[in-house]
């Protein structure tokens, strides 16, 4: 009986240990897996992030485009912004507005470029954050340089209780256009800004903000005539101060079933350095400067016209500005600002050569008063988009901006630039889009291309500079570009 308690008794032990090692064997029961989950409270393509109250939507794009007499993007060869347009990767040619035979008839980009929009509901309204950059690849990344790669960088902003900090749309443009290129006849600019925006209901609302001035400043001349280099090609020297307040923008703005309105203003401080040869010709560059308020108003207004065909639309803007010419346009670019317009197909002298040079500034010297006079602008811009069938869509638009240049001011003439241009955009599928577009744009004023006297030495007895003239130039390209 002894012997088989003690065989039980074992087998029993034996079993627990065997039991014991398959239990230790078996693994740990896992907590329930978090399935991500739609967020529906701010509209297609939001996602709790996993843990969170947190609602995140990701998107972006793939682009190619080829342009022909431009620049990235859809730049047309006319003004300082397009320098790379205006020398080729050999040796030999002049910069701009030398439009010589060393130029590229045609430049390529590839973008490849993400957005993250990431919002939670607090006690004191949504809480915002939006990024978007990317990549580009360039077949020529500077006037004389070859292909590279470079970072591309669009939005990063924070939108809370009203307030919006960080690097998006100025608030005194609408930021609409229909056209790939961006018409040198209205402003469109990307900054940094610290604003905020009222809400009052039924589609109206109203902002002030304080913009960076360093992204609306074109610049302080000494004259309004140029220097010629033949290796740096046209330019003069900008005697702008540095930055000491923002820009004071506002807006008052409604958006409705028809469509939206929008009315800006801006105020622009026009900071200067007293050039050295202004009195007795002792002082020193940068010790004395002065400054001056340039401001600017505008007006846009986007109607829907479904009544022609679903999406049809048409957008005016018109704007005008005493020493902040950022705010008419003039660039060609959201992310630059232009300092001179033109293009000369260049002979052995001046006098042989073709085309047109104008330089553009905030304000310019005036050598009677020995003070800066503010130069002043107006712009008008209209884009009608029409679409065909709800896959393929065309826009024609155009734009108008004179230049006025104080009389008072060495080698002072005005000068005007007008656009018209026109593209067409198939979408075979859905986020597919494959367009092309064709601009016409002229630079004149009134001046014939020739040589005059600059003010920075007027005063010691009188070496040239190059203006006027009248040139055109056609341009355009193809875009293929699938969104996510």
């Amino acid at each position: 009986m002894n012997m088989v308690k003690s065989l039980l008794l074992g087998s029993v032990a034996g079993l627990a240990a065997v039991a014991g090692a398959q239990a230790a064997d078996l693994p740990v029961k896992a907590k329930a897996v978090e399935y991500v989950k739609v967020c529906s409270a701010y509209g297609a393509g939001f996602y709790y992030i996993p843990g969170t109250d947190t609602c995140l939507k990701i998107d972006g794009y793939a682009r190619f485009d080829t342009y022909l007499n431009a620049v990235g993007t859809f730049n047309p060869n006319i003004s300082s912004v397009a320098g790379t347009g205006f020398n080729g990767p050999g040796a030999g040619g002049a910069a701009y507005p030398m439009a010589d035979d060393d130029d590229s008839s045609y430049l390529t980009r590839a973008r490849a470029v993400m957005g993250m929009d990431a919002r939670t509901q607090t006690d004191y309204g949504t809480l915002r954050s939006y990024i978007r950059f990317g990549m580009n690849w360039d077949s020529q990344t500077s006037a004389g340089g070859g292909s590279n790669i470079g970072f591309y960088f669009e939005r990063a902003f924070i939108q809370f209780a009203g307030f919006t900090f960080g690097y998006t749309q100025s608030f005194f443009d609408t930021g609409i256009s229909y056209s790939y290129s961006t018409l040198y006849a209205g402003s469109n600019q990307w900054t940094t800004a610290l604003a905020y925006t009222a809400q009052f209901g039924n589609g109206f609302s109203a902002t002030i903000a304080l913009e960076d001035a360093a992204n609306r400043i074109t610049g302080v001349q000494a004259s309004a005539v140029g220097a010629y280099s033949p290796t740096a090609g046209l330019s003069y020297t900008n005697y702008q101060s540095g930055q000491e307040f923002p820009d004071i923008v506002g807006n008052l703005r409604i958006d409705q079933a028809w469509g939206s309105a929008q009315l800006s203003a801006a105020a622009h401080q026009v900071g200067a350095l007293t050039p050295t040869y202004a009195g007795t010709g002792t002082s020193f560059l940068g010790q004395n400067s002065s400054d001056t308020w340039g401001w600017a108003i505008g007006g846009a207004v986007e109607i829907k016209l479904p009544v022609i065909a679903p999406g049809d639309s048409l957008y005016i803007q018109a704007n005008y500005a005493d020493g902040a010419l950022s705010y008419v346009g003039l660039s060609g670019t959201s992310q630059g600002r232009g300092v001179a317009l033109g293009s000369i197909d260049p002979a052995t002298t001046i006098g042989f050569s073709s085309g047109a040079f104008y330089t553009l500034a905030d304000a310019v010297w005036n050598q009677t008063t020995l003070s800066y006079d503010t130069v002043s602008a107006w712009s008008i811009q209209g884009q009608f988009r029409h679409f065909w069938t709800p896959g393929f869509r065309s826009a024609i638009f155009g734009g108008y901006t004179d230049v006025s240049v104080p009389t008072n001011t060495v080698g002072a003439t005005d000068v005007n630039i007008w656009q018209v241009g026109v593209n067409s955009i198939w979408s075979p599928v859905k986020n597919l889009d494959l367009g092309v577009e064709v601009l016409y744009s002229k630079v004149d004023g009134d001046a014939i291309l020739g040589n005059y006297a600059t003010g920075a030495t007027a005063a010691t007895g009188g070496a040239t500079a190059v203006l006027g003239g009248s040139t055109d130039v056609w341009s355009g390209g193809f875009r293929a570009q699938r969104n996510f």
